[in-house]
């Protein structure tokens, strides 16, 4: 009797883990994710989907493993802020390498957000030909500036409202540059991880040039969940923490010039 039990326990065996299909130990499998990313350019999207986008939920992922997993998903941001984020209590994924004021959740936060991913600027491009000596960005008044629809600008905002500032927007960082290479506008602005992935593409090269814009302090780079993810917001805080060691990250910062907070292992 003994023996049957048994033989028909192992016959049972593979179709109980079959059913089970990849839970791990402790009976929890991993939670898919989709992370969103609104930049849709070099060097965080790539023609061939790689990218500091990609690096970065890779070595989530590798921290998360076991409790989570991120599902990398590109969309433009102002898609992301008219669906996804609309309803904050429904949103179930990650918005990854924006900042609070980006997607106009600065002044009353709807979502949770992370300590940083790392620290970054903004640049003013205009014509080679065409660089202004800037002291504040109160120098700008009366340009053209080229705009990305959905996109805030801060550091113009007042310019932008009482009409100092003539606002032509487009849909991508590349048509602007087009634009103020052709003089279709003075200058537009743009992270400095973008420029220096686009200025030396033969279209551009020596066309444009690029200089701090006045008055904007570096901003940080953060991902952020839904207001009732308290416990994903946490593993992600952790995996963050670990990636200043991690050194497949630090190899990706390397090549894009990001700084990186000092290993504390």
């Amino acid at each position: 009797m003994e023996r049957t039990i048994v033989r028909k326990s192992l016959t049972l065996l593979p179709v109980l883990l079959a059913l089970l299909g990849g839970v791990r130990p402790g009976w929890c499998a991993e939670q898919q994710l989709d992370a969103y990313n609104t930049y849709l350019s070099p060097p965080f999207l790539n023609p061939d989907g790689s990218g500091i986008a990609a690096d970065l939920v890779a070595r989530l992922n590798a921290h998360l493993e076991g409790a989570y997993r991120l599902r990398l998903r590109h969309v433009p941001r102002q898609r992301l802020m008219l669906a996804g984020m609309r309803n904050p209590a429904g949103f179930d994924g990650v918005g990854l390498l924006l900042t609070p004021a980006f997607v106009n959740d600065d002044t009353r936060p709807r979502f949770l957000w992370s300590e940083p991913v790392f620290h970054d600027y903004n640049v003013l491009v205009f014509a080679a030909t065409a660089v202004p000596q800037l002291e504040s960005v109160d120098d700008l008044r009366g340009l053209r500036f080229g705009a990305i629809i959905g996109y805030r600008y801060l550091n113009l905002e007042r310019l932008l409202a009482d009409g100092g500032l003539r606002r032509q927007d487009t849909g991508a960082e590349r048509l602007n540059l087009r634009k103020v290479a052709l003089g279709r506008v003075d200058f537009t602005q743009m992270n400095r991880l973008l420029y220096s992935a686009i200025e030396s593409e033969s279209e551009f090269a020596g066309k444009l040039a690029a200089i701090p814009e006045p008055g904007a302090p570096p901003f940080a780079r953060r991902l952020f969940v839904g207001p009732h993810r308290k416990e994903l917001l946490a593993r992600l805080n952790a995996a963050l923490a670990a990636l200043p060691c991690d050194q497949a990250w630090r190899a990706s910062a390397t090549r894009h010039h990001i700084a990186l907070a000092p290993c504390a292992r």
